[in-house]
């Protein structure tokens, strides 16, 4: 965590840093999933960044630093029925 807080707060000392214009997000999704589910989530997720892993540097691209965490988390309380 310290890593990734340490690369966002060298992204907002640019001069130039502009979170609208380059797309800058932090999502949160809850998500209720089974075993099978999450393996098939997490292969399409590693499908998709796999695939643009190879890129090499061009003119019309740059380094974008993408962070993924996933971990399960404690079932809500229900309210109580009756």
């Amino acid at each position: 965590m310290a890593a990734l807080l340490a690369e966002f707060d060298a992204y907002l000392d640019r001069e130039r840093a502009d979170p609208t214009a380059d797309s800058v997000s932090y999502r949160q999704f809850p998500l209720w999933l089974n075993q099978d589910e999450l393996a098939e989530l997490i292969g399409d997720i590693t499908g998709a960044i796999v695939s643009k892993m190879h890129n090499k540097p061009a003119p019309d691209r740059s380094p974008h630093l993408l962070s993924t965490i996933l971990f399960p988390t404690e079932e809500p309380p229900r309210p109580p029925s009756g």
